[in-house]
């Protein structure tokens, strides 16, 4: 009778632990998204090219996006024939995770679509991530336009849609979106604007 107790007591015990070894193999480990981003901000930082080299004078203009893509403000102006320094900041829990995106840049790029044609020209200055980059204003536009702001994750930045930073056919490089947000601007002449 002991030996069948025993014998009873070492099954459970070893069906136990093949239970709970079997269930920890199987379940599968949540992947975090390291990118997951919960607000972003655009600054223009106003400046000018001397000698080959973009020189910030000081003053910005920011907008920031809340989680569910609302742009404060929700209307912005830029000068025609002025150049910005573009950056791009993403925060998730109030800490920048800029650095994650430039550790895997080879996977992500920035475009940035939407403007008329002939308003903006832009070069990025980080290997074609689009975190910071040049926008020179070339031109006016008579009305205001919604601008797209797209990261794009795992797409092939060799692919001929990923050639040109405002390409709108930006999703057959492959990947997709970790950021798509957008933002009103209005283009001015130096003139300026009355709203």
């Amino acid at each position: 009778m002991k030996k069948i107790q025993l014998l009873s007591i070492v099954s459970i015990a070893f069906l136990f632990v093949f239970s709970f070894s079997s269930c920890s193999k199987d379940d599968p480990i949540p992947e975090i998204d390291q990118e997951e981003y919960d607000a972003a901000e655009l600054v223009f930082a106003h400046g000018d090219i001397t000698d080959g080299k973009f020189v910030e004078s000081g003053e910005t203009t920011k907008i920031t996006f809340s989680p569910d893509g609302k742009a404060t403000p929700s209307h912005t102006h830029l000068t025609e024939g002025e150049s910005y320094r573009l950056k791009v900041t993403l925060y998730h829990d109030g800490e920048s995770i800029n650095q994650e995106i430039i550790d895997a840049g080879a996977e992500h790029q920035f475009f940035f679509v939407g403007a008329p044609e002939g308003v903006f020209d832009y070069s990025y200055e980080d290997q074609q991530i689009g975190l910071t980059g040049i926008l020179t204003v070339t031109g006016h536009s008579d009305d205001a336009f919604d601008w797209n702001i797209v990261l794009r994750h795992g797409l092939n930045k060799n692919h001929a849609a990923a050639q040109e930073w405002d390409n709108a056919n930006y999703a057959q490089a492959g990947g997709a979106d970790d950021v798509n947000v957008t933002t009103e601007l209005h283009v001015t002449t130096s003139g300026g604007h009355d709203h």
